[in-house]
């Protein structure tokens, strides 16, 4: 969507949220990110999200790797790592399913990797979303819910127990963004290697 034609193109077919590739299409193989998708089961709700959130940031700033947090639906969160265009969507899935596994065996209840949804109980950090073809909400963009709240790049000092993705209307995101400035730039700017980490992991 490059222009004020598509747009309108888009609205006019009835899109609402806009989901987009991990990858572009001169390298649709090279992933641009790393993802972990945060989504928690019926049994807990936002806080624990945020919770989850923070020790996925730990286990990032043990291996020197920045990520940038954003709001994706009512409950749920996505922590974007931008990496170089070198790794392949198995080296991120792999790199993703390894830390999540530690942080669901370290903290029982509180995360998980269980897929099933019966089975589930905690936050799901969903590394199997890091593939070819997946696509996520696009940062900024309405969700098909009450209030239409909007898919919200965050600072990380912002992911806290007062955060309300909920408060994230239109008109607010707005105000926000010229107050400071694009918080999805990041992402697109920030390039990391994995080698090191993947080494350290075993991967």
């Amino acid at each position: 969507m490059n222009d004020e034609l598509a747009l309108l193109w888009m609205v006019n077919m009835g899109c609402i949220d806009m989901n987009t590739w991990y990858s572009r299409v001169d390298k649709p193989d090279r992933p641009d990110w790393v993802l972990f998708d945060l989504d928690p089961s019926p049994d807990v709700g936002f806080a624990e999200t945020v919770e989850v959130a923070l020790l996925v940031k730990q286990a990032l700033d043990a291996f020197g790797l920045v990520g940038f947090p954003k709001t994706s639906s009512a409950e749920g969160m996505h922590i974007l790592v931008p990496v170089e265009r070198r790794y392949t969507y198995g080296d991120t899935r792999q790199f993703a399913e390894i830390v999540a596994g530690a942080i669901a065996r370290t903290h029982r209840g509180l995360a998980t990797t269980e897929w099933t949804k019966s089975k589930r109980r905690g936050v799901l950090i969903d590394s199997n979303q890091n593939g070819e073809g997946k696509t996520i909400a696009s940062a900024y963009s309405a969700r098909p819910r009450p209030g239409a709240p909007v898919s919200t790049p965050l600072r990380w000092e912002e992911v806290n127990e007062k955060l309300d993705p909920l408060s994230f209307t239109m008109p607010v995101v707005l105000e926000r963004v010229r107050k400071h400035g694009d918080l999805f730039e990041g992402v697109l700017k920030t390039r990391q290697r994995l080698t090191e980490a993947l080494k350290a992991l075993g991967g």
